[in-house]
């Protein structure tokens, strides 16, 4: 080997090295950065024993990249859920909460029984009324707990289509200039990992299934196959419902203009936040609110009065705006029944009538006597509370039993659904976990490796270095002796 191609060889070295030196150092500084990869270079000699830097890499796993995103999405998903059932479980606790509707119809139950012992008592009377109040109350507070929960997922969801479109946007950036930068040589490991990053939070709004394609192209899909990128963004559509109640049916959540739930779409996604937002809204909510009006009806129904013609009016309790007694047959929904429902006012200003009759204002009297200590129809009403009813078993709280037990079971289908959430949220939690703590050891940057390949780096340098100094002395040597 000539002076000079030792001299050439020792020169590319140091340039190496201080190109290496400078990616160690981006490692380092990157190291607390969950989402950086370790980057490394991609080296080739030459004939004289030159080495040179082809490319910059950084290390990844396709593979186990996969299992977070699809971890990822899972856990949002019955983070949703917990979160949404747990602000309507906050508001009517459990069957022992006094607030609940179990502990209200149970106060009602024993202040009905007071009244029927002393029904000649002002005071026991006023207190059963009241405890019928109660009761009204605790369910109108539980339909405007779901309802609230329902709006409150559509802000989330409004949100969420916002973030993805923004999010979309930037990917098709870092996407243009990724492929641009790998088709010139460039190093384009920096915006892999915000691209990388990107496609990790947008998992958490929906599963998302990944395309890795030639020249470091990328495209995106939901779990349900819908385009969210291939070669341009896709747009993410929702208009947010100012307000629910029970009537009230939520807009599509579209992506690329496909619904991705509801029975109108052939493609409904099945992870992700906005699966989980979608579900409680449509589903879940629904079903509970449906038990909540099948409990109110029960209740008008139950202390109706019936006239010689065998025609039920509503009674203690009503259903219209101003507390006005119906015609139970003219009824045709009882959707929203427990956010309407209400104790007439005619009883609430005379209690009286709760033992006597005519609260509906129809001519119906119990007490045509008129007897203070007439309680006949107090323990008729006993007796209604007491009784087999049935209910619609399409809203998963039972089909038969008394109003107490379908109220204890509907709170029991509720405390279900949180419990298998919250089960789920820490499941999903440990599968995250372990799935970037695996992807981290395989891509994530160790400190300990980076400080020996720094040393290794250094020595290098030194070695180089000495090279270019001895063949420094060689040459002028040479030139002495010439």
């Amino acid at each position: 080997m000539s002076l000079l191609s030792a001299f050439t060889s020792a020169r590319s070295s140091l340039a190496s090295v201080s190109q290496q030196s400078t990616l160690v150092s981006r490692n380092v500084a990157n190291a607390q950065n969950s989402s950086a990869t370790r980057k490394y270079t991609n080296l080739s000699s030459n004939l004289y024993g030159g080495v040179s830097i082809l490319s910059v890499s950084q290390s990844s796993n396709q593979a186990l990249f996969s299992s977070m995103t699809t971890a990822t999405a899972s856990l949002a998903s019955a983070n949703a859920t917990y979160s949404l059932l747990d602000s309507i479980r906050s508001v009517i606790g459990d069957t022992d909460s006094t607030a609940s509707p179990a502990a209200r119809l149970t106060a009602l139950k024993t202040a009905l029984s007071q009244y029927a012992v002393t029904p000649e008592d002002p005071q026991t009377a006023r207190a059963a009324v009241n405890a019928a109040s109660d009761l009204a109350v605790s369910l109108n507070d539980t339909t405007d707990a779901v309802q609230a929960a329902r709006t409150d997922a559509d802000r989330q969801l409004s949100d969420i289509a916002g973030r993805m479109n923004s999010l979309l946007s930037e990917f098709e950036t870092l996407n243009g200039r990724i492929m641009a930068g790998t088709a010139t040589g460039q190093d384009v490991t920096d915006d892999v990992d915000r691209r990388d990053q990107i496609v990790t939070e947008l998992s958490g709004y929906v599963g998302v299934n990944v395309q890795s394609r030639a020249g470091g192209d990328m495209s995106l899909y939901t779990d349900s196959g819908i385009t969210l990128f291939e070669t341009t963004a896709r747009k993410v559509e929702f208009t947010a419902t100012t307000a629910y109640d029970a009537n009230t049916v939520g807009n599509s959540f579209k992506i690329d203009g496909v619904s991705v739930s509801g029975d109108s779409t052939g493609m409904p996604i099945k992870s992700g936040s906005v699966y989980g937002l979608l579900t409680f809204r449509d589903e879940t909510a629904v079903t509970y609110q449906g038990q909540l009006d099948e409990v109110a009806a029960s209740l008008v129904e139950a202390f109706s009065e019936t006239d010689s013609g065998g025609t039920a009016f509503s009674g203690l309790f009503s259903i219209k705006a101003d507390g006005s007694s119906t015609d139970l047959s003219t009824i045709t929904s009882q959707t929203g029944f427990a956010g309407l429902i209400t104790v007439s006012p005619s009883v609430v200003n005379d209690p009286t009538l709760l033992r006597d009759g005519n609260i509906s204002g129809q001519g119906i009297v119990y007490n045509a006597d008129g007897t203070s200590g007439f309680s006949d129809r107090l323990n008729d009403l006993l007796d209604g509370l007491a009784s087999q009813r049935s209910f619609d078993g399409s809203y998963g709280a039972g089909t038969q039993g008394t109003i107490g037990d379908y109220i204890a079971s509907s709170i029991s289908w509720l405390e279900d659904k949180r419990s298998t959430a919250n089960d789920d949220v820490d499941y999903q939690s440990t599968v995250l976990s372990r799935a970037e703590e695996s992807l981290s050891n395989v891509t994530g940057i160790n400190l300990d490796e980076e400080m020996s390949h720094l040393l290794d780096l250094e020595k290098s340098y030194q070695a180089s270095s000495k090279l270019i100094s001895t063949i420094g002395e060689m040459l002028d040597s040479l030139l002495q002796i010439a």
